[in-house]
């Protein structure tokens, strides 16, 4: 359309140019033996020329007034992704492709693979290609720190989401941080922990196992201080064993072995979990071991489907749901910030919270998200 309305003004522009030399041309024919009188020539030359200057203005006026695609310039922004080694983050990228595509964005990404070292390296070479802005869902907070002096060589505006970074956001390059809030989810888990071990032992005390995600991500390190800071004012409950199993239903399945060959029946008390695929494999485990006084003593984070289905099942007394949709607020906090608009330091994307005790607000979430084909 665009190129349309600049060939159109130029035929029109040559037209009025030339306008004095043919005005009949085109009318009376060039093969014409006696012309018309001069007064019709002037009054049809002086009615075509104000015909074609009319239709130069519309045109001028609708390349200014319709954004046509492609008429405005297109951003290109830098995903780095942390990892795609589950269904959380396979939905976080595709909720990032699919806002790009309907903000208007291009989007180039690349998968870091778990590996904090090739997460730099992936930066620099995407920094290379010159995008709009970069953002980051960074593997480990202290590892991915030099990204903020990447960002600031290449001039390139940084957006950390998810997890954290040792770094202060809304200060030079590094605009803002849009996370959860993972301390509030340790929190809510380690409250349903105390409640549980009331129930069992009569009083808060017990013996707790820890399926860990990673222990340098920002995720684990703020659900733990606030899993501690809830656990401070209960001595008599403790943590007694703690593994990382990679975010990962294997390594869930495999930390939860360990952890029941290493403890027999009546030295656990509770299981808790970092993300949901971990919770799942841990599952697995009690249940191929027989272990079944443990169902129901199970509490993690995450919330995808199956472990809310095993809220309702009982399995898992509380899950909380730490949703991977940044798509739209990251790329749109990006926007602004290349419209030369300011985006607050620190963001929040809110939690829900799923109890065995409430399974009606479990199966009705359920069924939402199933009509719409979501994991989460």
């Amino acid at each position: 359309m665009r190129r349309f309305a600049h060939s159109m003004i130029a035929v029109l522009s040559d037209s009025l140019t030339n306008s004095g030399r043919a005005d009949l041309e085109g009318g009376f024919g060039r093969s014409s033996i006696v012309g018309p009188p001069k007064n019709v020539v002037a009054k049809v030359g002086m009615r075509m020329r104000a015909n074609l200057k009319h239709a130069l203005f519309v045109l001028v006026a609708m390349l200014g007034a319709f954004p046509f695609a492609g008429l405005a310039k297109e951003y290109v922004i830098a995903y780095s992704q942390a990892e795609l080694v589950n269904a959380w983050r396979v939905t976080n990228q595709k909720d990032m492709e699919a806002s790009a595509q309907k903000l208007g964005v291009k989007l180039i990404s690349v998968d870091a693979n778990q590996d904090p070292a090739k997460q730099l390296a992936d930066i620099q070479n995407m920094l290379a290609q010159k995008p709009d802005a970069l953002v980051l869902s960074p593997l480990e907070s202290k590892a991915l720190v030099p990204a903020v002096k990447m960002c600031e060589q290449a001039n390139v505006p940084l957006i950390v989401i998810d997890r954290t970074i040792e770094a202060e956001p809304g200060k030079g390059i590094y605009k803002t941080e849009i996370t959860q809030s993972h301390v509030l989810s340790g929190k809510l888990l380690a409250e349903k922990t105390v409640e549980l071990l009331k129930k069992k032992n009569g009083s808060p005390k017990g013996k707790v196992v820890h399926v860990q995600g990673m222990a340098g991500a920002s995720p684990v390190i703020d659900a733990n201080k606030g899993w501690d800071e809830v656990m401070a004012k209960y001595p008599n409950i403790k943590t007694v064993a703690t593994a990382d199993a990679g975010f990962t239903t294997e390594g869930g399945l495999k930390v939860m072995e360990d952890f029941l060959q290493r403890f027999q029946k009546g030295e656990i008390d509770a299981v808790r979990s970092d993300y949901s695929a971990m919770t799942m494999g841990a599952l697995q485990a009690i249940k191929n071991s027989g272990r079944n006084e443990l169902l129901g003593f199970v509490v993690g984070e995450g919330g995808h489907y199956l472990a809310i289905e095993a809220v309702v099942a009982g399995d898992i007394a509380r899950e909380t749901q730490t949703p991977p949709y940044f798509g739209e607020l990251a790329l749109k906090s990006a926007l602004q910030v290349l419209a030369g608009k300011s985006v607050p330091a620190r963001q929040q994307v809110p939690i829900k919270v799923f109890d065995s005790t409430d399974q009606a607000t479990a199966k009705a979430y359920l069924e939402g998200i199933r009509g719409r084909s979501l994991e989460f």
